[in-house]
């Protein structure tokens, strides 16, 4: 590809500004009096105390598996070569947290704070493919694999519900709750020690394909990803207490959320192998979708242990720029994509106060 050539299409709009994740979050935490206020002038009076709304804290322990975020992008000169280029990055790994909340009779807002063990370098293999032959669009040219270490790697998600058993009166052991959020994602990973190996044509004799192979010692590249996600969903609620299943309100509970969301992204990534200060960046804007599942048992009289899984997919396309030694020598939005799979089982244990 030449680098030196002008800018390509205008600069997609992607519309990312990591200054509204504050502002939503402020505008949460300032409504959590007001809606511990009406938690307690809505309790029936024969309720138990952590009905008439309390604090919750919940330490978390969280695991991904099977999980991975990549980006890739076309060939804006060869329009056939459609991903010129992929990365994918794993992100099979350990994370760490709080949950922090209040909880009414009716609403309930809460705060998950998590970041990934610090310098995990378990976490599976990086692999970077390209296919840059224009008479060949379809055939991997050029392939490598990675070692990756996962740092500097946070999730922050802020959420808000409501119950909606008065409106619908719903049985007493089946609860809807709308909900709204947001969701912040940042991704740091380093790649290091790979192999590469490049096709270098066809053996005449057996038309097998012929590869080099070529070692990536040291730090490859280094890779961030940011999400910001604003998103509406619905949580179905089973309180088994009510069906048999320990003391009604207290007793173990199942629970199913879904939510999609509105994405901005942004990708940095620096190849710390190419001379100078090479790095491209992608800005782009989609859609994700949520799926997740609760089990919450009872503690004795004084907690809940809870059981979760997940599951999320993020989808987003945007434009992609290529700087070299801080100067912008190309941007283009020919197959520009940016998407993650991440599915999760956590553990956490809820304390009430």
């Amino acid at each position: 590809m030449n680098i030196a050539a002008p800018r390509i299409t205008g600069r997609v709009t992607a519309t990312w500004d990591l200054v509204r994740l504050p502002l939503l979050l402020i505008l949460l935490a300032t409504a959590s009096p007001a809606l511990a206020a009406e938690a307690n002038l809505q309790a029936p009076p024969q309720s138990a105390s952590l009905d008439d709304g309390h604090w919750f804290l919940a330490p978390k322990v969280k695991r991904l598996f099977r999980s991975h975020t990549s980006y890739e992008f076309g060939d804006p000169f060869g329009r056939k070569n459609n991903p010129l280029s992929r990365l994918e990055f794993p992100l099979n790994s350990w994370w760490g947290g709080l949950d922090l909340g209040v909880q009414g009779p009716r609403y309930r807002l809460e705060l998950e704070f998590l970041a990934a063990l610090p310098e995990q370098d378990d976490i599976g293999l990086m692999r970077d493919s390209d296919w840059d032959d224009n008479d060949h669009s379809k055939v991997r040219t050029i392939y490598s694999e990675s070692a990756t270490k996962l740092k500097n790697s946070f999730n922050l998600d802020g959420k808000l519900s409501m119950s909606l058993r008065q409106e619908l009166e719903t049985p007493a052991w089946l609860d809807l709750r709308p909900l709204v959020g947001v969701r912040w994602q940042r991704f740091v990973l380093v790649t290091h020690d790979g192999m590469q190996q490049n096709l270098q044509g066809s053996d005449p004799a057996t038309g097998l394909d012929e590869w080099s192979y070529t070692a990536l010692p040291g730090e490859g590249i280094w890779f961030r990803q940011e999400y910001l996600h604003a998103y509406v969903g619905l949580q179905v609620s089973t309180d088994l207490g009510r069906l048999g299943l320990g003391r009604p309100g207290h007793g173990w509970r199942v629970s199913l959320q879904g939510d999609i969301a509105h994405v901005w992204g942004e990708n940095r990534d620096r190849h710390l192998l190419r001379a100078g200060d090479r790095v491209t960046t992608e800005r782009t804007e989609g859609y994700a979708w949520h799926a997740g599942l609760d089990l919450r048992a009872p503690v004795f009289s004084w907690g809940a242990l809870i059981l979760s899984a997940d599951y999320m997919f993020i989808n987003t396309k945007g434009d992609h720029t290529l700087t070299q030694d801080g100067q912008d020598l190309l941007t283009f939005d020919y197959g520009v994509r940016a998407w993650s799979q991440q599915a999760g089982l956590s553990l956490s244990l809820e304390v009430p106060f």
